[in-house]
């Protein structure tokens, strides 16, 4: 009788626990941003992937236009609206492949707070904040917002899979 009631009570709290553990994990993914939820990272809509051509199409499609190809540093720069912000865009990626990795925005003249609040609500409100500024560590990326004193903020957004791309590319060595 005593099996009996123990294996019934063990039962009872295997079961418990598994419905909490799968009503947490519904919680978790619900309240996520939707940055988190793609394989790759998320910038105004577009996920930083793919060659250059394409990313670039994709970011005319979101109302950015292309401003200028600086072929030696290997980006573009476009001009569009980043977080309700007007700015420059530059769009960086590998000299081989032209896998997109980083793109970097520094709108001007913007109220940092509120410019901070429109990132976290992207990305998330867990961040690190350093002497620099702040940054997001995500499973597909990183974001970081630069804050120099008497300067305008600049935000940076990085893909993993490019990342790894980029460093891979400039880790082979050179045939000469």
């Amino acid at each position: 009788m005593k099996r009996l009631f123990f294996a019934a009570l063990f039962a009872c709290c295997t079961l418990c626990l598994t419905a909490q553990s799968t009503a947490t994990d519904t919680l978790a993914v619900d309240s996520m941003p939707t940055a988190l939820l793609t394989q790759h990272i998320l910038f105004e809509g577009v996920e930083l992937k793919g060659d250059i051509y394409d990313f670039s199409a994709a970011m005319q499609k979101r109302g950015f236009s292309l401003s200028k190809r600086l072929g030696n540093d290997n980006a573009y720069i476009f001009q569009g609206t980043v977080c309700g912000h007007t700015c420059y865009t530059q769009v960086s990626y590998t000299r081989h492949s032209r896998t997109v990795y980083k793109i970097m925005a520094q709108p001007k003249h913007v109220d940092l707070n509120v410019y901070l609040d429109s990132i976290c609500a992207r990305y998330g409100q867990v961040y690190d904040q350093t002497e620099r500024g702040y940054q997001w560590m995500l499973p597909n990326g990183a974001v970081m917002l630069f804050t120099p004193d008497g300067y305008d903020p600049t935000l940076v957004v990085m893909d993993a899979e490019g990342v790894a791309a980029f460093k891979e590319e400039n880790d082979r060595p050179r045939m000469r």
